[in-house]
């Protein structure tokens, strides 16, 4: 069971390879985009066509007339509105000047002055002002109630026009969301047609070349494509079906990793158990049955995996000599003396501390209790 050299390179290395890996996933994602903003390009139905085989044109032209009869009534509104304004403070502003002229005139009198010609003739021509300002203010109010008369009435018409143009486009309503639904469908079904290929090919290359040298490409073209085939359904079917695909996706990954953990538990690699013997040795633990391994100055000790690094052996303690040791409670070879220089090596570890000598998977399996 000798252990894997791999060459990882120094740390600025390998933040470089996970970087670029991030950065080409990205782009990927980016490029497939547009393969599918191409595809979802393709011109959908339009309204127009539908409305124009269902709807009667005449109901069309009586709506269009009607609104534009309310609309004449209510500009029309607006400028007598703005006429009698104009009028009334015209009327008070003559008002005001017959007012001050009978003022005038009542205090001449009181004086036993006659008034001048010029005073009698403008006292009657603000009263003849006065008087016409008044009637042209009926006039105005008579025209504006026939405005808002005749605004109601366009109102009804559109109303009720509204209602039969509502009911004569419902069947064009309806075949155009038909029509619509079904041109979604088939983009969502070309853009996975497109996309199926390219998820097989990448989950080919993930199930063999996922270790490889290569893996980060795998893995970066992987992501993308996997992201871009949620997205299209997502956005192409109803959530009632996209739930169930999403969760049977979801089961199917998680009984997927589920499977690969208990098949590596029971028939695990040689990096895997490397790993498992590695850190049980680290932490003093068996590494089969995690007892304590009391050996040399932490033989009468206690400790846990947490504990095991805030130990401090005292300098008095003896260090005794070193021995082979089996674990007493699964009688597992731990330490062993190694035939080609005779130190004390790791027996589940592939090399002699010592002198470097490897061993072979067989000779390093360990030996089970039945």
């Amino acid at each position: 069971m000798a252990a894997t050299r791999s060459n990882s390179g120094p740390w600025f290395h390998r933040f470089l390879v996970r970087f670029f890996a991030v950065v080409l996933t990205a782009l990927a994602y980016w490029s497939l985009g547009f393969l599918l903003d191409d595809i979802g390009s393709w011109p959908a139905p339009e309204y127009g066509p539908f409305e124009k085989a269902e709807v009667d044109p005449k109901l069309l032209t009586d709506l269009e007339e009607a609104q534009r009869r309310v609309e004449t009534a209510q500009r029309q509104a607006s400028v007598a509105e703005k006429r009698q304004r104009l009028l009334r403070n015209s009327t008070e502003s003559s008002q005001t000047t017959l007012n001050q002229l009978q003022s005038l005139q009542r205090l001449s009198l009181e004086k036993e002055v006659k008034p001048l010609p010029e005073e009698q003739q403008a006292l009657a021509d603000a009263l003849t002002l006065f008087l016409s300002n008044q009637k042209q203010d009926q006039e105005l109010n008579q025209e504006l109630i026939q405005l808002q008369s005749d605004q109601q009435a366009a109102d009804q018409d559109v109303q009720r026009l509204n209602g039969q143009l509502a009911t004569a486009r419902s069947p064009a309503q309806a075949k155009f969301t038909t029509a619509l639904r079904r041109h979604t469908l088939l983009v969502g079904l070309t853009k996975l047609g497109v996309f199926l290929p390219l998820m097989l090919a990448a989950l080919w290359a993930f199930v063999k070349y996922r270790g490889g040298l290569y893996g980060p490409l795998v893995y970066a073209g992987g992501i993308a494509v996997l992201a871009k085939v949620i997205v299209i359904l997502h956005e192409y079917f109803p959530m009632e079906y996209f739930k169930y695909l999403w969760m049977g996706a979801a089961l199917g990954v998680v009984s997927w990793l589920l499977v690969s953990l208990l098949r590596r538990m029971a028939r695990p690699a040689q990096d895997w158990l490397l790993k498992q013997y590695r850190e049980a040795y680290e932490s003093f633990f068996c590494p089969i049955c995690e007892f304590p391994i009391r050996r040399g100055p932490l033989k009468y000790l206690a400790w846990t995996r947490r504990s095991i690094r805030k130990q401090q052996l005292a300098a008095s303690m003896p260090l005794g000599p070193d021995e082979p040791y089996t674990c007493p409670l699964c009688a597992t070879s731990l330490f062993e003396e190694c035939p080609t220089c005779h130190g004390i090596r790791h027996s589940l570890l592939p090399a002699c501390e010592h002198c470097g000598t490897v061993k072979s998977p067989v000779e390093a399996e360990p030996v089970r209790l039945k």
